[in-house]
């Protein structure tokens, strides 16, 4: 497991965006603090130092990123899987990439591509509350952090240890040719919610029908039934 580690830094998502041609597939970029983590939509990410598990995880391999429709959300499974190891229930994926305890948002994960003429890789930058004790400010999505939920605070290395792990296993898994798709639709948090979005630059109310096989989202738009992929919709309260 190759892992570059910095106290602070700007960005994990921006220091591999810059720097992927000299690294290695698979490496993880953490840090104990961002000053500029960055979530969808180019939405700030802010965090208290050495509180919670920020990283970005590289994805240089042709075999890996053809499976860019299930990245994020295997990188989500691979959160719930962790934090149900370390006791947390209620746990829930809401498509594309976020990971909720209830209705409540532990963890963000932001996945962006380099592209030249082809995709030279894919970045997986994840946020997860650990540590944090209480959440300043406003949010678009009630904040929740494994402290407010265990009581404790958890041992950040061997948590940080622990995702890596689910990562790269699940990674290998998806590249390989297994389907997360019977394991990740028991988390789907959307299914059989009526939502409002926007979407082809319209805000509209729609239903959604969950999770589709190919990990895009079926929705009910009027009496329209479709799939859509991630980069078509963003969701309003």
């Amino acid at each position: 497991m190759k892992h570059i580690f910095f106290e602070s830094i700007d960005s994990t998502n921006t220091y591999l965006k810059n720097n992927y041609s000299s690294l290695d597939d698979m490496v993880f970029v953490s840090a104990d603090y961002q000053t500029a983590g960055k979530g969808r939509n180019d939405r700030n990410w802010s965090s208290s130092k050495g509180k919670n598990l920020m990283f970005s995880l590289l994805l240089k391999d042709p075999k890996k990123i053809k499976h860019y429709k299930a990245i994020s959300i295997v990188s989500a499974y691979s959160i719930v899987k962790v934090l149900e190891s370390y006791g947390i229930k209620d746990l829930r994926i809401k498509w594309p990439n976020d990971v909720y305890v209830g209705d409540d948002k532990i963890c963000g994960i932001l996945l962006e591509a380099v592209s030249s003429n082809t995709v030279e890789c894919l970045i997986v930058g994840v946020g997860l509350n650990v540590n944090e004790k209480t959440f300043e400010g406003e949010y678009l999505h009630r904040p929740i952090s494994m402290y407010q939920i265990l009581s404790s605070e958890t041992d950040i290395r061997k948590l940080k240890e622990d995702v890596f792990k689910e990562f790269e296993n699940n990674i290998v898994s998806l590249t390989e040719g297994h389907d997360f798709y019977d394991e990740i639709i028991r988390y789907d948090y959307l299914q059989g919610k009526e939502v409002y979005t926007i979407l082809n630059n319209e805000k509209k109310k729609i239903k959604v029908l969950g999770i589709a096989e190919d990990y895009s989202l079926k929705i009910q738009d009027g009496g329209t039934i479709r799939n859509i992929e991630s980069g078509e919709i963003t969701f309003h309260v």
